[in-house]
């Protein structure tokens, strides 16, 4: 069979003796040879060109600045990996891209931006560090923890993403009780900031929406139990 690209190369070394019609046999002239060699440079370039679409492309190492892959489908992503060959990335539409685990659609992105996400999700709960001022960074968490050392401040949040959500579990020590007050940042209801119980091992929890870089609105539950 006659090797017009780099989708008929064999991985025999003994199979590749037509190279786009030109017969590289035992015996076969050098200007056979010579011939063969450019018709190879021609199917690399027809492929670094875009002309010949490769079925199948494996890499160990290496990198690949663009590249152009058919749709794939939900069992068998068009981008992949050898070993595990039904997770990966599919294009299930027009303008539509998805993500794949184990043959099952998990996460997908439509043409108007929406993502639509079928399973659970969960985040991080990150624990916050008591100080007199606490310090919470929106980019590192959505959710947080602080169990009370101190009578606390927690400082306007760093970072806020508008439209983040998340929330902070407050829970006070067993040995004493402390209390807890608010940046200006941080919005409750009627304006006037929560009194935090004081209880030993009381668990508090704010829940929070950033609506932008100076306001989060907040909802502040007590005495959780």
């Amino acid at each position: 069979m006659a090797k017009n690209s780099w989708n008929d190369y064999s991985t025999t070394a003994d199979n590749n003796t037509d190279v786009g019609g030109i017969n590289i046999g035992e015996g076969c002239s050098p200007s056979n040879i010579n011939n063969a060699l450019r018709m190879m440079a021609k199917h690399t370039g027809d492929v670094v060109a875009g002309t010949t679409t490769l079925t199948s492309l494996s890499l160990t190492t290496g990198n690949i600045t663009t590249g152009v892959f058919g749709d794939g489908a939900v069992g068998t992503p068009s981008i992949t990996n050898s070993g595990d060959t039904d997770t990966g990335i599919y294009f299930s539409g027009a303008d539509e891209i998805s993500l794949t685990t184990g043959g099952t659609q998990r996460l997908s992105v439509d043409s108007s931006g929406h993502l639509n996400h079928n399973g659970s999700a969960s985040a991080d709960i990150s624990a916050l560090t008591s100080a007199s001022s606490v310090a919470v960074d929106f980019d590192t968490a959505q959710n947080f923890s602080l169990t009370l050392a101190h009578d606390v401040t927690i400082a306007n949040p760093t970072n806020a993403n508008l439209g983040q959500t998340g929330s902070i579990f407050i829970t006070q020590p067993s040995s004493a009780t402390h209390t807890v007050s608010f940046g200006s940042n941080w919005k409750f209801s009627g304006g006037t900031a929560p009194t935090a119980t004081a209880t030993n091992d009381a668990v508090d929890r704010l829940d929070y929406i950033v609506k932008s870089a100076s306001e989060v609105h907040c909802v502040y539950t007590t005495n959780l139990s």
